[in-house]
Formats: C-alpha cells, sequence, structure tokens
C-alpha cells in the first residue's frame, strides 16, 4: 500500500475520489505543514439535485483545513467538480469531507479533544 492508498483510507474517501498526492513542507517561518491533494477519476459523472448523473462541466480548486497530523497543520486541497445539472444550471458538487462554503473539513470539529 502506497501513502495515497493509504491516506484515501485513512480519509474515508469512496470512488471517484482518492488521493492523489501527499507533501510535506516548511514554510517561511519553519512551520511544518502537511498538504493532501485530492483528485475523483476522469470521466467520472455526479448527481444533480434530480439524482441525474451529469458530466463535470469544469473545477475549481478549493482548499480546507483538516485536522493536524502529528506536529504537522494538515491541508486538503481538490479540484472541485462543478456540473451543468439536467435543468442546466452549473453547480457545484458538494464534497463529502466537508460542509458548503466552509474552509473546514468535517472531521476537524468533530474530533474528540
Amino acid at each position: 500500500m502506497n501513502s495515497g492508498q493509504l491516506f484515501t483510507q485513512a480519509l474515508g474517501l469512496l470512488p471517484p475520489w482518492y488521493v492523489e498526492r501527499i507533501e510535506f513542507k516548511n514554510d517561511s517561518k519553519g512551520r511544518k505543514h502537511l498538504d493532501i491533494y485530492v483528485r475523483f477519476k476522469k470521466g467520472s459523472k455526479f448527481k444533480d439535485e434530480q439524482g441525474v448523473e451529469c458530466p463535470v462541466y469544469d473545477t475549481l480548486e478549493r482548499s480546507w483545513q483538516h485536522l493536524n497530523f502529528f506536529e504537522h497543520t494538515c491541508y486538503l486541497h481538490a479540484k472541485v467538480p462543478r456540473i451543468r445539472t439536467s435543468s442546466g444550471q452549473i453547480k457545484q458538487v458538494q464534497v463529502p469531507w466537508a460542509r458548503a462554503h466552509s474552509g473546514f473539513t468535517l472531521l476537524l470539529f468533530s474530533a474528540p479533544f
């Protein structure tokens, strides 16, 4: 099992989502952080509010703060798909790890501290 597969399972991602890559970095002030890049499989379709599977129209780059990984601040980054719905509107897909319009993952606030 490689690190992408490990983090895909640890994050509870289900197809078509998967971890593409992981990067450990130090910022200009020497603080450590972990960047996890989540992607979806090419050719994936996502359901609109009517339950109709729709192809991806385009994507938007988004980031969310996640639970720390030991001493590393952790961020998830994803190209979030937008779909053309069955009614012809362009809508952003709701990702399974965060609420709409949030900059934090669901686990960040549900973790027992």
